[in-house]
């Protein structure tokens, strides 16, 4: 970490601060023996934040049979939590502001801030997860160390924004090359300075790598992370792609069905529709969730009819063989048998097919010092990060041993296979990787991949598997975080 810089934000006069009110719910609720009424009269005398406060209480986002007339009836009928979340809602807001005057956007830092927020509530909802109101809180507070940034470095921090195309995906990295700093570190050290409990400061901290956050706040903390791709689906151009991410994370994480993610997904866009007006925010245009999810399954439904051969391949690899990894969800050994044959098969005259091969650098010693637990984590972020960039161009992605993944892509040829694959590796490097018990530090990762590819007239499928083997030792060879191509028949 670059402490200078942390110096400067931490240091800026500027910096948002809770309001005094805000700072005494904290203290009281921090008690579990906190008396409702005295609990009533410190938000009571914040008139404006109690009127706010029970404006939302009545309305339908909470579903209350009969309205609240004051904070005190507010406490009883909804219990401390939902008060208490208002409450600090409401003056985070008040103190960071939502005009976009001084070339910040704001409508898109609380529009994340809100649509990650209620997705992250209506997920803990669907699990039945009993931290719903922090989960968000959590959501609400997740990027309040990119406001804090701002406030301290100004041009220098929107020129890092600028660098990531509006993408929020790619921060973390542009933060770290420039500053040797993330928005999320810098953001927990500002809700320690608030005096935050631990089980909102943790969702702030690790609200980018949930994967790497303690087991204590496991559940949690993957609550905002996916309340983070429901804001992703609600307001990408395409959802397709974080459609595809949100059911493999909630499907793996929660064992939600997809009608139930689908109806949390619903659920959140009317919830933010709301909100966003009791909260007085500007967050665009309000998402049509039914439209919304029509348009992902058109899409879908539009991918699998061109490639009808090869979809009706991958359905019967799976019900045939019954082969899936379970940490991952991805065919297993005999389903990457199956698949290569199976798409060998199908190749037409003037078609190819790729294979690829992806091994994980230095990885039987990364476990050793991060943990199993750590390392099975970030297995699974790799299969969904393998999914995210192959499962576009109709690859079967799989897990055939536990330290090896393999990509068949039918009818691809070895540029396009090269092509993802390099852009893979990229992922990988500048992702972080799993987070180490011993130091608290995220171990830095990198994977060797091998790319073979073939027609049906030049080569059988044991001697693609072959020369994509060939191609992975050739990477790992050169010292690994590299992608090999193999030429059936030729050198590497």
């Amino acid at each position: 970490m670059n402490n200078e810089t942390i110096d400067k934000v931490l240091k800026c006069p500027t910096l948002p601060s809770l309001p005094a009110v805000a700072l005494k719910v904290i203290d009281l609720t921090s008690n579990p023996a906190v008396k409702m009424d005295e609990l009533a009269r410190t938000i009571q005398n914040d008139q404006g934040l109690a009127a706010k406060i029970l404006r939302t209480v009545n309305s339908s986002f909470y579903g209350l049979r009969k309205p609240c007339s004051t904070i005190h009836a507010a406490i009883v009928m909804l219990g401390l939590g939902p008060v208490k979340t208002l409450a600090l809602g409401f003056s985070l807001v008040s103190a960071i502001g939502s005009k976009s005057s001084d070339g910040f956007d704001y409508a898109a830092y609380w529009r994340r801030g809100l649509y990650t927020a209620v997705g992250a509530k209506c997920i803990a909802e669907a699990a039945q997860i009993k931290q719903m109101d922090e989960a968000f809180l959590g959501g609400l507070l997740q990027d309040v160390g990119v406001m804090a940034m701002y406030r301290a470095l100004g041009d220098e921090y929107l020129s890092i924004m600028s660098e990531t195309g509006g993408d929020h995906r790619r921060l973390v990295q542009a933060e770290l090359s420039a500053l040797e700093i993330q928005h999320a570190d810098i953001g927990a050290m500002l809700a320690e300075r608030w005096k935050l409990p631990r089980e909102l400061v943790l969702p702030v901290k690790y609200h980018e790598r949930p994967t790497a956050a303690p087991m204590e706040c496991a559940e949690l903390i993957r609550c905002v992370g996916v309340g983070n791709i429901i804001h992703d689906v609600l307001t990408d151009a395409d959802p397709t792609p974080s459609m595809r991410k949100l059911y493999d994370k909630a499907s793996y994480w929660f064992n939600l069905t997809p009608g139930e993610i689908d109806a949390a997904v619903k659920r959140a866009a009317a919830g933010v529709k709301e909100l966003a007006s009791l909260f007085a925010l500007d967050t665009g245009a309000s998402a049509d969730a039914e439209t919304i999810l029509a348009k992902a399954s058109e899409q879908s439904a539009t991918v699998a009819a061109e490639a009808a051969g090869v979809e009706r391949g991958i359905e019967a690899i799976v019900v045939t063989t019954g082969d899936t990894d379970p940490m991952t969800g991805l065919l297993g050994r005999v389903g990457f048998e199956r698949g290569v044959k199976d798409s060998y098969q199908q190749l037409q005259d003037d078609a190819g097919m790729a294979l690829v091969y992806v091994v994980l650098d230095r990885w039987r010693a990364v476990q050793h010092k991060c943990g199993i637990e750590a390392c099975d984590d970030y297995i699974a972020d790799v299969a969904v990060m393998l999914r995210r960039h192959f499962a576009p161009v109709k690859a079967m992605v799989c897990r055939p041993s536990t330290d090896v993944f393999a990509v068949v892509m039918p009818r691809a040829s070895s540029e396009l296979a090269i092509a993802i694959a390099e852009r893979f590796r990229e992922d990988i490097a500048s992702s972080a990787g799993p987070k180490c018990a011993a130091d608290g530090q995220f171990e830095s990762m990198s994977a060797s991949i091998g790319v073979a590819a073939t027609n049906r007239d030049s080569s059988t499928p044991e001697q693609l598997v072959k020369a994509a083997v060939s191609a992975l030792q050739g990477a790992r060879a050169t010292g690994g975080n590299s992608v090999r191509a193999q030429a059936l028949g030729l050198a590497a």
